[in-house]
């Protein structure tokens, strides 16, 4: 008996170096993975003092009326085929984007684009199936005028769950000397605007951003309250998140299971040549490193 443990124990470590060097494999392979470049306190002081502000200033806001907006998702397996669905956004939900105006022929044109990562995977549900993929099309809501638009969208703080300067998309830290900016390769974790925690695993084999993971999550859970102290977020919820290291600290209740989310304060930045550098941030997140894009300098 002890000796089949021993081979057992044997080949488990195998197949941990076997997915390890498959990791470091396609990383190298990557011709978008750069040098992963740790960013002191005294550099980073030097960098916001060359170019300002670094650091991202995501806008949120909250729905002040039901808000419909059309979403055009891709498909899994044909890259052309698209699947058009009106989304209704209820009331007092929270989501990130941005407004903005334009002209055409004269007419003046208000627009609200909606980021399709704020959207939660409760939001999305009702509309969508596994042969769905992330859309390629922009999200607009749009509006005669200006204030129109305000009357149902309204800018608030960054709700206190999010992780500062993110979107609240982590993705676990792969530990190579490389990484890709802008096409993670490894498991996600998602904190929503609208409070949810929701666990992806990466899918393989898959090169196109919207096609890395699933829209339906392993697994997930609404964040019933948040405490913070210092660098650390404490997010509660009423079940366990399969997945995530969180930790079980009452018998029932909403509160049965708190996450644990701590700002290392390890910025790392990686350099791409056509659009600067992308700043890091790192998280500890139960007992597991993440990394979330936080900020980016230069051009």
């Amino acid at each position: 008996m002890k000796k089949l443990r021993n081979l057992l124990i044997f080949a488990a470590v195998l197949l941990g170096l076997a997915a390890s060097v498959h990791v470091q494999a396609s990383l190298n392979d990557d011709p978008d993975a750069v040098t992963v470049q740790p960013v002191s306190k005294k550099q980073l002081a030097s960098i916001k003092k060359h170019y300002g502000s670094i650091w991202y200033h995501i806008k949120f806001y909250r729905t002040l009326k039901p808000v419909n907006v059309t979403i055009k998702f891709g498909d899994r397996q044909n890259t052309k085929l698209a699947h058009p669905k009106v989304l209704q956004i209820p009331k007092n939900t929270i989501v990130s984007g941005n407004k903005f105006n334009d002209s055409e022929k004269g007419l003046v044109r208000y627009s609200f684009n909606l980021d399709f990562d704020s959207l939660s995977y409760h939001l999305l549900k009702p509309k969508i199936t596994k042969q769905f993929a992330e859309p390629n099309f922009a999200i607009s809501v749009t509006a005669k005028s200006k204030q129109s638009l305000n009357r149902r969208f309204k800018r608030i703080t960054p709700p206190k769950y999010l992780p500062t300067y993110s979107r609240g998309i982590l993705n676990k830290y792969p530990y190579t000397p490389k990484i890709d900016p802008f096409t993670p390769t490894t498991d996600q974790l998602k904190i929503t605007p609208d409070g949810n925690v929701e666990f992806y695993p990466i899918i393989s084999g898959q090169t196109k951003n919207n096609q890395l993971f699933s829209l339906i999550p392993q697994s997930f859970a609404k964040i019933n309250k948040t405490i913070v102290k210092g660098n650390t977020r404490y997010l509660y919820y009423s079940h366990h998140i399969s997945g995530v290291h969180d930790q079980r600290v009452a018998k029932s209740g909403r509160y049965q299971y708190r996450l644990t989310v701590t700002n290392l304060h390890q910025p790392f930045s990686l350099f791409d040549g056509d659009q600067g550098a992308v700043m890091m941030s790192q998280y500890k997140i139960g007992s597991t490193t993440y990394y979330t894009r936080s900020g980016s300098y230069g051009a």
